[in-house]
């Protein structure tokens, strides 16, 4: 092998393993969002840059940039994403299965694996049970998905003449207010008014009645004693 194809070599390695990354990425946002670009998407790998022009170092320090900078863009598009990262940056050993599978994961014991089993035991049958009713339950015909779009516009209409209806009882509680309070005005309390006048004009009345029996009866024993007076003498 000569000198320059054994140099080549680990360049070349480098630049197609940055094409399968950057495959595998627009793959991933394909996937995730429906577009992104569709040759790359398809396992096609992006056309080698002029080794003339760009620094064979930069290119590859720039390429993943770039791939880490569509990442994050991706994960602050799609919440599932962004907490499978989030995920894994928590617990990388989650993603990478042991050697052994009878080896749990480094940073859980046999123990806590076990007390987290045994925790969820319970919900196994349930979800079965759950899945199992959606599965059995039948999906409704085409005909009745197509009486209920058919009454999309009569709902709206409805729901229009529901609002319409809820401001007029806001309007007559509003008007039932003041009727209530004017009847209280008048009927309760401007009677109340009226007895306590007519209390005090009769009160009035009444001490006048009784200072005229007074000044009768004083006139009427002035006028005894002066009839009494004459017949003595």
């Amino acid at each position: 092998m000569s000198a320059a194809a054994a140099a080549s070599s680990p360049q070349e390695t480098t630049l197609s393993t940055l094409s399968l990354l950057e495959s595998r990425l627009c793959r991933l946002e394909y996937a995730v969002t429906g577009s992104g670009p569709l040759e790359r998407a398809n396992g096609v790998a992006a056309p080698p840059p002029d080794q003339t022009k760009i620094d064979a170092s930069s290119t590859v320090a720039h390429r993943v940039a770039e791939m880490e900078k569509s990442l994050q863009r991706l994960a602050s598009r799609s919440k599932p994403l962004g907490d499978i990262l989030a995920l894994h940056a928590r617990h990388p050993d989650f993603f990478h299965s042991p050697r052994d599978p009878s080896i749990p994961p480094t940073q859980l014991t046999t123990i806590s694996l076990r007390a987290i089993v045994l925790a969820s035991a319970p919900l196994y049958p349930t979800t079965a049970s759950r899945l199992t009713s959606i599965v059995d339950t039948p999906i409704p015909s085409a005909e009745s998905s197509a009486a209920l779009m058919a009454l999309a516009p009569r709902l709206a209409r409805l729901e229009l003449l529901q609002e319409r209806q809820s401001r007029e009882l806001a309007e007559l509680r509003r008007r039932s207010a003041v009727a209530l309070e004017r009847h209280y005005e008048i009927s309760i309390l401007g009677i109340d008014r009226c007895m306590v006048e007519w209390d005090e004009r009769v009160n009035v009345v009444e001490a006048g009645a009784r200072r005229i029996e007074k000044a009768y009866a004083a006139v009427a024993a002035a006028a005894g004693e002066e009839k009494a007076d004459a017949d003595g003498s």
